[in-house]
């Protein structure tokens, strides 16, 4: 399972319509957002800037955890760590990885929250 539906569901107020669409609206945010993430830390890692892959790396493991997509943050949490430990090789590894670990999210979002 790649998403923490429990947390995602957290996110909404209560059970109207509204809430519905607030949530659909912030998916689309979320798959927008993390689209342009990725490439950031794709970028930044080839081009090997530490400072600002360290930074993306965090910003996105935030938005990872708001929205409960535990894969996606369980990676980005232990690449950002090696990068921190002056392991960059092991973080550039772990970054290569992202891009197949959030369409897999993505399309586990697909089931509740079509495009």
């Amino acid at each position: 399972m790649f998403l923490d539906w429990s947390r995602l569901n957290g996110l909404k107020q209560g059970d109207e319509e509204e809430d519905r669409l607030w949530l659909e609206d912030m998916i689309r945010s979320l798959r927008k957002n993390m689209n342009i993430r990725l490439e950031n830390i794709k970028s930044f890692a080839a081009q090997r800037k530490s400072e600002e892959l360290r930074a993306e790396l965090h910003q996105t493991k935030g938005v990872a955890a708001n929205f409960g997509l535990a894969s996606l943050q369980g990676i980005v949490t232990e690449a950002e760590a090696k990068l921190k430990q002056g392991d960059l090789t092991a973080c550039l590894t772990l970054c290569e990885d992202l891009p197949d670990i959030w369409e897999k999210t993505k399309n586990e979002l697909k089931t509740k929250f079509p495009e």
